[in-house]
C-alpha cells in the first residue's frame, strides 16, 4: 500500500485507534528490545517513558535508544532532537508530549508513526523506505521526501506547514495535499483548510537551538 493510495485507510484507523485507546495510545507492532531510533540532543531535558513506566532522561548529548511505545515529554524551555531509523530527524519543541511506534506494510516496508497529543515538532522524511507519519488528536499527515514542521494546540487544532516537497493531511471530513511553502489547519469536526502560503522561515525558527 502506498502512501498516497493507502492514505484515506490508514487516516480512518489512526484516528479511531486514538479515540478508543486510553491516552491515544495504540499496541505496538514491534517488540520492544529493537530500538527504532535514538534520543540525540536536549536543550533543556527530555523525559523518555518506556512502556514499562520506566523514565529516562536526557540533558545535553545523547544517545539515547527509543523504542515503539516509548513516550517522549519536553517541559517549559526544552526541546530535544531524534534520530528515527532509518535517518529520519525529527525536532522537539517545547511543551510536547508525543509517542512512538512503527507500521510494518508488505509493498511499502517500515512506517515510522509520531502521534503528538500537545505541543510541536518539526520532521524530515526521506523518499523509498523513509516514510512518516504524523498523527495528532484531530489530523493525520503523511509525508514522503517531504520536510514538515505541525504544531497541536491544547484543544487539538493541528497546523501543518511544508518546508519542501509535499504532504498529505487531512482529518475525517478531509485530505489536503500540501505543498512546498504553504500551509494548512485541521481542526476537530471540520475539513483541513484548503493549503495557502506560508513564512515557512517563521513557523521553523524554534528548532534552530537543537538542530544545530
Amino acid at each position: 500500500m502506498s502512501v498516497r493510495g493507502g492514505w484515506g485507510a490508514g487516516l480512518a484507523i489512526g484516528l479511531v485507534a486514538w479515540s478508543l485507546l486510553p491516552g491515544g495510545g495504540a499496541a505496538s507492532v514491534a517488540a520492544q528490545g529493537v530500538p527504532v531510533g535514538t534520543a540525540q540532543n536536549a536543550v533543556g531535558t527530555l523525559v523518555v517513558v518506556r512502556t514499562d513506566g520506566i523514565e529516562h532522561r536526557l540533558q545535553g548529548r545523547g544517545p539515547l535508544p527509543l523504542f515503539d511505545g516509548d513516550v517522549l515529554r519536553t517541559g517549559a524551555a526544552s526541546q530535544a532532537l531524534i534520530q528515527l531509523r532509518p535517518g529520519i530527524p525529527v525536532a522537539l519543541n517545547e511543551q510536547t508530549t508525543l509517542r512512538i511506534f512503527s507500521r510494518w506494510e508488505k509493498t511499502g516496508g517500515t512506517i515510522r508513526i509520531v502521534r503528538v497529543l500537545r505541543g510541536g515538532v518539526w520532521a524530515k522524511a526521506g523518499d523509498g523506505a523513509r516514510q512518516l507519519e504524523i498523527e495528532t488528536p484531530v489530523a493525520f499527515a503523511a509525508a514522503r521526501d517531504a520536510e514538515v514542521d505541525v504544531k497541536v494546540a491544547a484543544d487539538g487544532q493541528s497546523a501543518l506547514t511544508v518546508v519542501q516537497g509535499t504532504a498529505e493531511f487531512g482529518t475525517p471530513f478531509g485530505i489536503c495535499a500540501v505543498r512546498s511553502g504553504t500551509g494548512s489547519v485541521g481542526a476537530r469536526g471540520s475539513a483541513c483548510t484548503a493549503p495557502q502560503p506560508t513564512n515557512v522561515p517563521a513557523a521553523v525558527s524554534w528548532k534552530q537551538a537543537v538542530t544545530q
